[in-house]
């Protein structure tokens, strides 16, 4: 398999093939304009911030660019009607906490 790049993680994003063989038909890559905002955002802050709501797509792209940039999988699962966050790194669940405590925990786990 070939190494991974943002390159073949972007194609994913547009529904193309990633040219990497790293995405597959039965689980969704492809980002509508609203998440695409939200990986270009994850892009610049290092980790992924969610709702509980939003498609899976955006795990499952963050999960691949977290691959290609050789960095930590960081998702934070906001759950804005209890006001908790779900912190998850490497795929493990580490804290269900207060939403701004949520936040500050995976902001320095990002900047580590």
């Amino acid at each position: 398999m070939k190494r991974i790049e943002l390159d073949h993680v972007e194609r994913l994003t547009r529904g193309k093939r990633s040219g990497a063989n790293i995405g597959s038909r039965f689980v969704g890559h492809h980002l509508r304009p609203h998440e695409r905002a939200a990986y270009q955002r994850a892009l610049k802050k290092g980790y992924l911030e969610i709702t509980e709501r939003d498609r899976d797509n955006l795990w499952h792209i963050w999960e691949k660019a977290c691959i290609a940039q050789a960095i930590d999988f960081l998702v934070l699962i906001k759950q804005t009607d209890k006001s908790t966050g779900t912190v998850y790194r490497n795929d493990e669940k580490i804290a269900v906490i207060k939403l701004s405590e949520a936040k500050q925990l995976i902001r320095s786990l990002a900047d580590v």
